[in-house]
C-alpha cells in the first residue's frame, strides 16, 4: 500500500473513530460531572464539560486534514502521471 492510500485510509478511520468514541467519552465526563466532589476541584467542572467537544473536534479535524492531503497527494500523482505519458 503506497503513503497516499494509506493517508487516505487513516483520515477515514480517524474520522470514524471520531464518532465512535465521542459518546464514549460524553458518558464518562457526564459522569465525572455529575459525581458529588467535583465542587472541591477549581474549573474541573468546567474542563469536564468542554474536554469531550475539544476531542471530538480535533479527532475530526486530524482526519479531514489527513484524508485532504492524501486527497491532493493522489491528485498530484495522478496529473504527473498523465502529463508523462
Amino acid at each position: 500500500m503506497n503513503r497516499t492510500a494509506l493517508t487516505l485510509v487513516l483520515g477515514i478511520v480517524m474520522i470514524a473513530v471520531a464518532f465512535i468514541i465521542f459518546p464514549i467519552v460524553l458518558e464518562g465526563a457526564e459522569e465525572i460531572r455529575t459525581h458529588a466532589s467535583i465542587d472541591s476541584y477549581t474549573g474541573l467542572s468546567s474542563l469536564v464539560t468542554v474536554g469531550p467537544t475539544v476531542i471530538f473536534v480535533a479527532l475530526l479535524f486530524g482526519g479531514t486534514l489527513l484524508t485532504w492531503v492524501g486527497l491532493r497527494s493522489y491528485s498530484r500523482t495522478r496529473k504527473s502521471k498523465s502529463s508523462k505519458t
